[in-house]
């Protein structure tokens, strides 16, 4: 049997080819997938993509015809609507998963979440308006640099200082980065959702950051005192008794620690 050797270079080229194709395909999709406004668009794109194929294979010339005008002027409208998103998208790549760092022991990790817990739940008693976002998988960069960099531990009384209405980094949000608190006083672009008037500037801003990225922000009412989590473009609010549980079970500090988390509730 004789070798050839042009076929098994072929063979190669095209396994890399289908290998690198699919490994894009699943990087962009892992990227949209903690992106609401995204994902709406990919499966925009997906389905204009399935209908292209039906009409080609079916023959339906005016159909295609419309399908091709949509695609020929959707990448345009795409690029124009969706920038900012496009550009977020960029910026991802390359940017690895912010976590807490591995040596960070456990009694450390409780310690951190005891502070988090003690300030919020003081926050919320004493009806003080706070917005507090939690990096994830997605960089808030952009975001950090519309505040002011503090890089500080993470310390209760930091919160209820930087919070307090006195102090000219009130408003605006406080971010943190793995176990740092990054800046504060950071602003998010509001949602253009149409919500309740019960609900201000902050709970705006909380799911307006949301909507675009995959972080975590909690939000404290200024007028009842009410702490909310805003995650996907939704507002969920959290009842102070379960503060710490729904903390660990969203930020994954804890493997299989959620039942030691509920035990430190007061």
């Amino acid at each position: 049997m004789i070798v050839n050797w042009s076929d098994i270079v072929n063979f190669i080229r095209g396994s890399i080819d289908l290998i690198a194709v699919w490994f894009i395909l699943y990087y962009l999709i892992s990227m949209f997938k903690t992106n609401v406004k995204t994902m709406q668009l990919f499966k925009g794109v997906l389905f204009i993509l399935i209908v292209k194929l039906l009409t080609s294979l079916l023959g339906l010339t005016t159909l295609n015809y419309l399908v091709e005008s949509i695609i020929n002027w959707g990448v345009l409208a795409i690029i124009i609507i969706f920038q900012p998103e496009i550009r977020t998208l960029l910026e991802k790549m390359g940017q690895t998963k912010m976590t807490l760092k591995k040596e960070i022991s456990d009694d450390e990790k409780e310690r951190l979440m005891d502070e988090l817990v003690s300030a919020i739940t003081t926050l919320s008693k004493e009806q003080t308006g706070a917005l507090i976002t939690f990096e994830r998988t997605q960089s808030l960069l952009d975001y950090i640099n519309t505040g002011t960099r503090i890089n500080a531990d993470i310390k209760s009384e930091l919160f209820l200082t930087i919070f307090w209405e006195g102090t000219p980094l009130h408003d605006g949000a406080t971010i943190i980065q793995g176990d740092r608190v990054v800046c504060a006083a950071a602003f998010y672009p509001p949602t253009n959702k149409e919500l309740s008037p019960k609900y201000g500037a902050r709970h705006r801003a909380a799911i307006g950051i949301s909507e675009i990225t995959d972080s975590l922000t909690v939000v404290v009412s200024e007028e009842t005192g009410t702490i909310s989590f805003a995650m996907n473009g939704e507002l969920k609010k959290i009842p102070t008794k379960e503060l710490r549980a729904s903390l660990v079970n969203e930020l994954n500090w804890f493997k299989s620690d959620d039942e030691g988390g509920q035990k430190h509730e007061s």
